[in-house]
């Protein structure tokens, strides 16, 4: 979409469908510069954003943190409506000891996804590190169930904190963030593993182990509908699927999971109301579009 418009647009397409973010970054900001095209405009603005957070993620796993949180910030100037990206952002100035715009960049996440539980965590990291120690550990205490977090693991680190071992107690909570992440990440892992491989059982499995302990993971839920469709339990899948939107009312993926699943039963215009949600929430997202221009046919 957008092809053949513009050169600088063009060049920029063809380097990110090569994933070369960094090469495609230049040629998107010319086209936003150069190209009077409303389509340009609108289409540019959106890969640029995907682009910073593509690189964004790079510097992550580099431990690169400040780079990180410069192109997570560029990522949310151009599409402030992901909340990944928010956290991300927040994440990278918590790690360079840039606490007062980690706690905005996490309170924005929190905002796009109130029940965002490592965001969530996270802010009350930044807010202990900050020295706002009473609200961090409220915020703290308020979200290490959502985020898996053993209470006796957790007590441990709270009582470091009440004898006054603020930087162990810091350090100690961090540990406990990514505690929580690695144990059910590894039965995401599992899951996704499970379902590439043909494996569905086993992949329902892993996701509802972690809804178990977690209800309020939306990416889950929405990894479980997907499992689920694939089962043939498409009205099962629903239920996961609208789940997943009640937790986060603005989760793209899920939407347009729903709008496939409500169309695979004949509801064409639930189908055809759940696509044009991502294009409020997403206005240039190519599924939807495509998808509403085939059911108008």
């Amino acid at each position: 979409m957008g092809l053949g418009k513009h050169p600088a647009y063009d060049s920029a397409i063809a380097s990110f469908d090569a994933e070369q973010y960094s090469d495609a970054i230049p040629l998107f900001e010319m086209a936003l510069q150069q190209s009077d095209d409303a389509t340009v405009q609108k289409l540019a603005r959106a890969y640029l954003a995907e682009s910073y957070a593509k690189v964004g993620y790079k510097r992550i796993q580099q431990g690169d943190w400040g780079s990180a949180y410069n192109y997570f910030t560029m990522a949310t100037d151009h599409a402030p409506q992901y909340a990944d990206w928010w956290f991300q952002a927040g994440f990278a100035a918590y790690k360079q000891g840039d606490y007062e715009n980690a706690i905005r960049s996490l309170q924005q996440a929190t905002q796009v996804n109130p029940s965002f539980a490592r965001a969530w965590f996270c802010l009350g990291l930044a807010q202990y590190a900050a020295g706002e120690r009473d609200t961090g550990v409220q915020t703290l205490q308020q979200w290490q169930v959502q985020l898996g977090i053993p209470n006796d693991k957790f007590q441990s680190a709270l009582q470091q904190h009440q004898r006054g071992q603020f930087a162990e107690a810091q350090e100690t909570f961090e540990q406990l963030m990514q505690y929580g992440e690695e144990n059910y990440a590894e039965y995401i892992r599992k899951g996704d593993s499970a379902y590439q491989n043909g494996d569905l059982t086993t992949a329902e499995s892993c996701f509802r182990h972690v809804l178990n302990a977690r209800p309020n993971y939306a990416d889950v839920r929405n990894r479980l509908g997907v499992v689920l469709t694939a089962l043939g339990r498409t009205e099962e899948a629903i239920e996961q699927f609208v789940a997943a939107l009640r937790i986060n009312p603005r989760y793209v993926e899920a939407h347009v999971n729903l709008a496939i699943a409500y169309y695979e039963l004949g509801l064409t215009d639930s189908a055809k109301a759940h696509y044009q949600q991502v294009l409020t929430i997403d206005p240039e997202n190519r599924v939807a579009r495509e998808a509403l221009q085939r059911l108008a046919a």
